[in-house]
């Protein structure tokens, strides 16, 4: 049983303006919100600084958790500015890392635009060890020697299907593996323990409450569901996880396991990829990338997609589809109006991830077929140049087009994508008001028509992540008798300066009425 909190300080419920509130909590729930003025406040009350906010416990409602876990032991590649700068930072890493010898090294985070590399950079730093360092899209890694010959890789193996093994102009390997191909490296690293898992999500959830997460939905491959269900059964669990086993076949007898609902643990959605990344080249578009001519791939077709929802729609599984290019995202929003038309659909809170690229005729749409749009802010200011490079500036126009979703009556949920871009909910908040960068590039904002407002952002991060995992009778807004899960920032968001969010630390973290972050002042 959780001692009983009273807090007192500037909140947001999620619904109505910020105001001066007291908030008390019984075991895991919230017993009863007042006035400030009306309030008598106890000895051990917490009374937040002035400038500080409450709001509901944030959501990420699209991460990976074990698998940032583990990346949070990896070499980071993504503050590298230069091929050279990456190498010195992976060098590093290996002279500091705690592992038995001729385990992989293994990386995330790689920008190709910024820091190109191929087997041979990797070999000048690793000529013995094999190395495997992930593209920041997670759809692409680059191999080294080692890692190529233990996985049976040679200038005469062809692509597999559905990716690349990319050669020189000589034919000879560079080490840069897409999609399918870069899986079939990583399936030769041996399965992490049980008691690696178990550490790796332990890390994921420090990790999350120092930034204020309460709850996280993430996906899985279907072989490392074990390890979330054992450590959601744990004590040592305090995040509120809604995980998504990964269908590759999109077969839902072979595909179908057994259901969990609880407020801590949900295990009923099924996720899928319908595409790749625009940073591979495998983002399925209608038109083709400005600099390749390719226009992607899509890797099922409306057909089956269409029985694979119906029949997991039928059983009462919610399914979640990865799209990012606007023909991927066609081709969803087909899936689900073929699926749903005996009337069934809606009520199941279709997802798609990602919608990254959508075509002005598919916005209205979501709404007409009850298809929730889960985005990520955060990937707008990553991924600007490279929109614009391979799409064009007028297909830029309809980039992660928030705002004109919203006018269409879509129902949108906002998430990180992390370990692919960072877990920290302030950079996509910011992204999501102002379009820019953490340096204020571009003035005005990329695309600026598409920003939305703090309350707008923040009700994604909440209410909407919560709606999208079918918690909001529970979650996402502050109300008696819902579940007491907060996050204090130390400044009001909705009163500073939009470039002043990045600014704001998270003080405090709270789930069921419990402390689990709590920010040294010192």
């Amino acid at each position: 049983m959780n001692a009983s909190l009273q807090i007192a300080g500037k909140m947001w419920t999620g619904r109505g303006p910020v105001r001066s509130l007291v908030v008390e909590t019984a075991d895991d729930r919230i017993a009863r919100i007042m006035p400030r003025e009306q309030a008598a406040l106890r000895a051990d009350a917490v009374v937040l600084p002035p400038d500080a906010l409450l709001v509901p416990g944030l959501h990420d409602a699209h991460a990976h958790l074990l698998y940032g876990g583990f990346a949070l032991g990896w070499c980071d590649a993504s503050p590298a500015r230069s091929t050279e700068e990456f190498l010195s930072m992976l060098s590093q890493h290996v002279r500091e890392r705690d592992d038995e010898p001729g385990a992989w090294i293994q990386g995330t985070g790689l920008d190709e635009s910024r820091a190109p590399v191929t087997r041979h950079d990797l070999d000048r730093v690793c000529p013995d060890m094999p190395v495997l360092i992930w593209c920041r899209d997670l759809h692409s890694a680059v191999a080294n020697t080692a890692a190529l010959q233990r996985t049976g890789i040679d200038e005469r193996t062809p692509n597999p299907p559905d990716g690349v093994i990319e050669r020189d102009a000589h034919g000879k390997l560079t080490g840069m593996l897409r999609e399918s191909a870069a899986q079939a490296v990583e399936s030769f690293i041996p399965e992490p323990t049980p008691e690696r898992a178990r550490r790796a999500l332990l890390r994921a959830q420090n990790h999350a409450f120092s930034l204020g997460i309460t709850a996280v939905s993430s996906s899985t491959r279907v072989n490392r569901l074990p390890h979330y269900v054992s450590f959601a059964e744990s004590s040592e669990c305090k995040i509120r996880i809604n995980s998504w086993p990964v269908t590759t076949a999109f077969d839902f007898a072979k595909g179908r396991f057994e259901q969990r609902s609880t407020t801590k643990f949900r295990l009923a959605t099924f996720k899928g990829f319908i595409d790749g990344t625009l940073g591979s080249h495998t983002a399925a578009f209608w038109q083709p990338y400005t600099d390749s001519g390719t226009t992607g791939m899509t890797l099922v077709k409306e057909g089956p997609l269409a029985r694979f929802i119906r029949d997991a729609h039928e059983a009462g599984y919610q399914v979640a589809f990865h799209a990012i290019g606007d023909r991927a995202v066609s081709c969803c929003l087909a899936a689900f109006e073929m699926a749903g038309s005996g009337g069934r659909g809606p009520e199941f809170r279709p997802r798609i991830e990602h919608v990254q690229h959508v075509r002005e005729r598919d916005l209205p749409r979501f709404a007409e077929s009850g298809v929730i749009a889960s985005m990520q802010p955060v990937h707008c200011r990553e991924d600007k140049q490279l929109v614009e490079s391979r799409l064009g500036p007028e297909r830029a126009r309809w980039s992660l087009a928030w705002r004109s979703l919203l006018r269409h009556g879509a129902f949108l949920c906002f998430g990180s994508d992390w370990p692919v871009v960072t877990l920290d909910p302030l950079a996509g908040i910011h992204a999501a008001v102002t379009r820019q960068n953490a340096q204020g590039n571009p003035p005005g904002g990329w695309q600026p028509q598409e920003r939305l407002t703090v309350e707008e952002t923040l009700r994604g991060f909440t209410l909407g992540a919560a709606y999208a995992a079918f918690w909001e009778n529970d979650l996402g807004t502050i109300e008696e008798g819902k579940l007491a899960d907060f996050t204090v920032f130390s400044r009001d968001l909705f009163a500073c300066e939009p470039k002043e969010i990045l600014q704001a630390k998270v003080l405090m973290t709270v789930v069921g009425g419990e402390v689990v972050f709590r920010r040294d002042e010192g």
